[in-house]
């Protein structure tokens, strides 16, 4: 039986069954070992009702309740592009990934950055993979409310994704891997599908830049009511109530977080074959976004990160930082 929905040309081929890795061809199950796989409204379906552990469950419970970031009522394509290109990070992102690229979203949740970059791209094959089901029946509304055609969402597992090892030119993971119970699994997990020469673009919440931010969770939990007027998303008064609601349950509210040192996630990268090629911030220089700069040192990095520390105050992005890394060819 074929797909129901099939694949954009640049993606087919490159799935797997997450439990044998037997390539997967058409809908129903593993010629292999018999895992189910299932087209449900637009979204490929490899998870089903598999168990996961408890730390993964609460963690998809939370954001089948809160679906993070949501659309607004009157969201479409232009107003979406808008958005993404008012993001100097998201500029430069697009900017930098090719024309005719094939690119994975591993946690795309609501699947806003895979959208755009379909959007901005239409010649791009994008795939975004998250685990819940309420965020991506958000990311797939409006993937087919804004008839984007070389995109398509996949639920799954981000450690055991039904992907082929090297499938794709640019992978990208944003704000995902410290949710997760074992982030430097989840950090394997995601580095397998680059290809070889191509890019991973790893976002996380950094240690040293969350610390204040961990301080305003801290006077959260004892009821300190100053703690909203620290946080820069919520003095901002061009957001509503609903957004900034919504920020509140992310921020200070989330059942599982880790935060990362900066060096060690280099580290691991580096272990998995991938070279260097830039930290962000610093958002300067942002245009030639995959092109390398120089390694800091050790030094080096430690006042870049204790930069991170003092611009948590202000930070809007509450302490998250950006790996860019190159797999190695050979």
């Amino acid at each position: 039986m074929a797909l129901l929905l099939p694949l954009p040309a640049g993606l087919q081929g490159k799935l797997v069954c997450p439990q044998c890795r037997e390539p997967f061809r058409q809908l129903g199950n593993c010629s292999q070992c018999g895992h189910p796989v299932a087209e449900l409204n637009g979204v490929l379906d490899f998870l089903g009702e598999s168990r996961r552990e408890a730390a993964a469950t609460e963690v998809n419970d939370f954001y089948e309740v809160r679906p993070f970031p949501g659309y607004a009522a009157g969201d479409n394509a232009a107003t979406l592009l808008d958005r993404c290109r008012s993001s100097p990070f998201m500029v430069a992102l697009n900017e930098a990934i090719p024309a005719d690229a094939t690119i994975a979203d591993c946690g795309c949740g609501t699947g806003q950055i895979p959208n755009y970059l379909a959007l901005a791209g239409p010649r791009r094959h994008v795939v975004g993979v998250d685990a819940c089901r309420a965020s991506l029946r958000e990311a797939e509304g409006f993937r087919h409310k804004a008839a984007i055609d070389n995109l398509r969402f996949v639920r799954g597992d981000l450690f055991a994704m039904p992907y082929l090892e090297g499938a794709f030119d640019v992978v990208m993971s944003r704000g995902v891997v410290h949710h997760t119970p074992e982030p430097w699994k989840a950090i394997q997990s995601v580095a397998k599908v680059v290809k070889p020469g191509g890019f991973l673009v790893l976002s996380f919440y950094e240690s040293a830049g969350r610390f204040w931010h961990r301080c305003r969770q801290f006077m959260q939990r004892h009821g300190r009511s100053s703690w909203r007027r620290l946080d820069p998303i919520l003095r901002r008064g061009d957001l509503d109530d609903e957004k900034k609601r919504t920020w509140i349950e992310d921020q200070y509210h989330h059942p599982l977080e880790h935060c990362l040192p900066f060096p060690r996630v280099v580290k691991e990268v580096e272990a998995l074959g991938f070279d260097w090629v830039r930290s962000l911030p610093p958002a300067t220089g942002l245009a030639g976004m995959f092109e390398p700069t120089p390694k800091p040192s050790s030094p080096a990095m430690a006042l870049r990160r204790f930069g991170w520390t003092l611009a948590g105050l202000r930070d809007q992005d509450a302490g998250m930082a950006c790996l860019v890394a190159r797999r190695q060819s050979g």
